[in-house]
């Protein structure tokens, strides 16, 4: 019956470039050898210091599950087509962030720059109206899900964008 062989490393001396030697293991015949070095960090940082990321963090996985909200659940999609969750995907990507509002919110922050009843008012009014308002920080708004307004923006600091709590 035929015995098990195992292959052994062995410590050699290379040579390097330079003409030092040094000593190193082989490894399974790819010649290449290597020292383990533990890795200890440079500088310890309090958690308070990440509250900017944690805080756009927070706002960009908001403004996602918002999108996202728009058209999961059972039933049919009538608020979002599938090239307008494209859209909205892509301002968030390209660094907006995107609030909801409910009929009762959208009226009270916003109604007053409509002269009418804001609930009468199309999506595209309602974005030229904003946009007018706050400025170029108003990238999208339009009609979401169970009567709910969204709107895209690049621009935090107005009210009520300023107070928004994303969860």
């Amino acid at each position: 019956m035929p015995t098990k062989t195992t292959k052994r490393f062995r410590t050699s001396a290379r040579r390097s470039t330079t003409g030092v030697r040094s000593s190193s293991r082989n490894t399974r015949g790819t010649g290449s050898g290597s020292t383990k070095a533990t890795w200890s960090p440079s500088a310890a940082f309090s958690p308070t210091k990440f509250n900017t990321q944690k805080k756009s963090v927070t706002a960009k996985i908001a403004s996602f599950r918002t999108i996202s909200q728009q058209f999961t659940g059972a039933g049919k999609v009538t608020a979002f087509s599938p090239s307008a969750a494209n859209k909205w995907i892509g301002l968030v990507n390209n660094g907006a962030n995107v609030y909801k509002f409910n009929g009762q919110q959208f009226n009270r922050y916003f109604g007053k720059f409509f002269s009418n009843n804001v609930n009468a008012v199309s999506p595209s009014i309602a974005f030229k109206t904003l946009k007018k308002e706050f400025g170029a920080g108003i990238k999208a708004v339009t009609r979401g899900k169970g009567n709910n307004w969204l709107v895209a923006s690049t621009n935090n600091t107005a009210s009520p964008f300023k107070s928004y709590s994303f969860k």
